[in-house]
C-alpha cells in the first residue's frame, strides 16, 4: 500500500497524518506499507514514521535543476535541494538503504547529465532514484509540454540500472512503494536486463 499526503500545511509536511494512517492499518491488517511526503522540518518524525509502521519511504524531487525546480514548482522549490538531502541521508539510517526512494521526472527540462548526476549522488547514499517519464495531463499548465522521447529515456534508464545495482539495491528489494511496483518506468526492466546481461558474461 502507498500513502499520500500532497503538502499539507505544518512542518511536519505530512509525516504526522502518514503516521497515523499507518497505525491505524497495522491495528487490522499486515501488509507493506510505503509513505510518501516531503522533508519534514524535523528528522525525528521518520523515527515516528517508521515506529508507526511504515516500511518505506518517498520524498520526490522530481525536478533536479534549482533554477527549472523553482519555475516549475515554485511551492515546492521552498524546501531547498539541501534539506532533501539531509532529510534523505537520515531517513536511510532508519528505513534502511534502499527503503528510501525519490521520483526524478525525466522529460521537464533536466538535462540527462543533470539527472544522472544527481542518481549517483543519490544511489551512493542509499537512495533509489525512480526516473520516469513525464506524461501531459490534459487541463493542466504543462498539458502542451512534451513527453521526452524513448531515446532521452535509454540514455538515463540504462546508466542508471547499473548505479542502482552497484550500489546493493534493485527494485525488487524494496519492500513497498512505486519503485517495486515500477508500472511508471521502465527502470526495473533495464535492471533485469543489467542483470541477465552479468550473469551471461559470468557464465562465459
Amino acid at each position: 500500500m502507498v500513502m499520500t499526503t500532497g503538502t499539507p500545511p505544518g512542518e511536519d509536511r505530512g509525516a504526522r497524518i502518514l503516521a497515523a494512517c499507518s497505525q491505524a492499518i497495522r491495528a487490522k491488517v499486515d501488509l507493506p506499507l510505503q509513505a510518501q511526503c516531503e522533508p519534514p522540518g524535523d528528522n525525528l518524525w521518520h523515527i515516528r514514521m517508521k515506529e508507526a509502521g511504515i516500511d518505506s519511504l518517498g520524498m520526490h524531487l522530481e525536478v533536479v535543476n534549482p533554477a527549472l525546480r523553482k519555475e516549475i514548482m515554485p511551492g515546492k522549490s521552498q524546501v531547498s535541494l539541501e534539506k532533501y538531502f539531509e532529510s534523505f541521508a537520515f531517513a536511510v539510517e532508519v528505513f534502511g538503504w534502499g527503503q528510501v526512494s525519490t521520483y526524478i521526472l525525466a522529460g521537464l527540462g533536466d538535462t540527462a547529465e543533470e539527472i544522472l548526476e544527481t542518481c549517483q549522488k543519490l544511489t551512493s547514499m542509499g537512495v533509489y532514484p525512480f526516473v520516469v517519464p513525464f506524461v501531459p495531463v490534459s487541463g493542466t499548465p504543462l498539458e502542451s509540454h512534451s513527453p521526452p522521447t524513448p531515446e532521452f529515456m535509454r540514455e538515463i534508464l540504462g546508466p542508471l540500472a547499473d548505479m542502482i545495482l552497484r550500489s546493493g539495491m534493485s527494485s525488487d528489494k524494496i519492500k513497498a512503494g512505486c519503485g517495486k511496483c515500477g508500472a511508471c518506468s521502465a527502470l526495473s526492466a533495464f535492471e533485469r536486463i543489467k542483470i541477465l546481461s552479468n550473469q551471461k558474461t559470468l557464465a562465459c
